[in-house]
C-alpha cells in the first residue's frame, strides 16, 4: 500500500496534496516531499475491524467550562466508492451515536466568592485532573480520547496570558494522566491531540452564515480605515469561528436533519439535544420542559459542547476520509 502511494502521489501537484492532507486532518504546510511524507505514513495508522468498536470521548478543554461528548459510530467504516466519489461526499458529516454530551467546572467554585491563585497551582491542578480522569472519563470506557490542542496566545495578542499557561497546563496533565494509565495496563486506548483550527477549516460555513457574509465584509473594511489593531481583528477572527462551529452544529441538530447525523442514544442524550435546540432559539423555553443535564450552561456556553461534539464527528469524518483516499 505504502509503496504504491509513494510512487503516485508525487505526480500530484503541491495544492493537490495540500487538499488532501486537509481533507484527512493533517498539517498542509511544508514542501512537497514533506506532504508527500505525512500522506504515506497515514496508511500506517491501525485501522478499525469490520466491526467498529470505536467509543470516541471529545474534550474540550476549560478549567471553568470543560466539555466532553461521547460518540460511536452508527455503523462500520466503510470507504466510499472511487467511482461515485463527490467533493460533497468527503465533507459530509458521519452518523453517530451520542452517549454522553455535558460541560462541568473543573474545581469547586470558592466558598468565600474571592478568587484565591493557589486554587490554579500544579498541585491543585493534579488533584482536579486525576479525579476527572478516574471518576468521570475513565468509567466511560473510550477507545479514544481526542484533546482539543491549546495555544499559547490568545487572539494574536502578544502576551502570554496567566490563564492561557493554567489550560496548557491542564492539557499536558491529560495527557500524562492517560499515557500513564496505558503504560500501566489500566487503559488501551489512543489519544490524539486536535487541532482547532483544522476543525473550522474542515467544514463548509452553513447558509444563514454565508447570507452575513457580504455586509461583514463592509464592515471589516472600514474598520481597517480606523486602524483596528491586531488584538482586536484577531478577537473578532476567534468569535467568528464559534459562531461558524455553533452554526455548522445546529444545522446537524435541526428537526429535519438530526436524525441522519447526532443519534441520541438514550431519553437523557435526546433531552440534551433539545436543550441545546432551546438555547439556540430565539423563544427560549422553560427550563422546565426539558431537563437541564447540563448543569449551570448559560447560553453563552454552548461553544463549549459545540466544540467537543464536532471535534468528535470531524476525527471521525478524517478516519473515513483517509480509508477512501489512501487506500489504492
Amino acid at each position: 500500500m505504502s509503496s504504491k502511494l509513494e510512487a503516485i502521489l508525487p505526480k500530484f501537484k503541491n495544492l493537490q496534496l495540500k487538499q488532501l492532507a486537509s481533507l484527512c486532518g493533517e498539517k498542509t504546510t511544508g514542501k512537497k516531499s514533506d506532504l508527500v511524507e505525512r500522506l504515506v505514513s497515514l496508511t500506517q495508522a491501525k485501522r478499525p475491524s469490520a466491526k467498529d468498536s470505536r467509543l470516541v470521548l471529545s474534550i474540550d478543554l476549560g478549567i471553568r467550562n470543560l466539555g466532553f461528548s461521547l460518540i460511536k459510530p452508527n455503523a462500520p467504516l466503510k470507504p466510499l466508492s472511487a467511482k461515485s466519489l463527490t467533493v460533497e461526499d468527503l465533507r459530509r458529516p458521519p452518523q453517530v451515536k451520542l452517549h454522553r454530551w455535558q460541560r462541568r467546572e473543573l474545581l469547586e467554585p470558592s466558598p468565600d466568592g474571592i478568587e484565591d491563585s493557589d486554587r490554579y497551582s500544579p498541585a491543585s491542578l493534579a488533584i482536579a485532573t486525576d479525579r476527572l480522569v478516574r471518576h468521570d472519563l475513565l468509567p466511560l470506557k473510550p477507545t479514544h480520547v481526542l484533546i482539543e490542542r491549546q495555544r499559547w496566545r490568545s487572539a494574536g495578542a502578544a502576551a502570554v496570558q496567566e490563564w492561557t499557561l493554567r489550560v496548557n497546563t491542564l492539557e499536558a496533565m491529560l495527557h500524562a494522566s492517560f499515557r500513564t494509565l496505558k503504560e500501566l495496563g489500566h487503559w488501551d486506548g489512543e489519544m490524539v491531540s486536535m487541532a482547532p483550527n483544522r476543525v473550522t477549516r474542515f467544514w463548509p460555513p452553513p447558509p444563514t452564515l454565508l447570507t452575513e457574509e457580504a455586509p461583514k465584509k463592509r464592515k471589516s473594511q472600514t474598520a481597517k480605515a480606523v486602524g483596528e489593531g491586531t488584538t482586536r481583528k484577531g478577537a473578532k477572527a476567534q468569535q467568528n469561528s464559534k459562531k461558524h462551529k455553533i452554526g455548522v452544529l445546529a444545522s446537524w441538530l435541526t428537526e429535519k436533519q438530526g436524525s441522519d447525523i447526532i443519534l441520541p442514544a438514550s431519553r437523557d442524550m435526546e433531552d440534551a439535544v433539545k436543550w441545546f435546540r432551546s438555547k439556540l432559539s430565539r423563544t427560549r423555553k422553560k427550563s422546565s420542559d426539558v431537563v437541564d443535564l447540563i448543569r449551570d450552561a448559560g447560553p453563552q456556553k454552548i461553544d463549549d459542547l459545540t466544540d467537543c461534539l464536532l471535534q468528535g464527528v470531524t476525527w471521525l469524518k478524517w478516519e473515513e476520509n483517509k480509508a477512501t483516499l489512501l487506500r489504492e
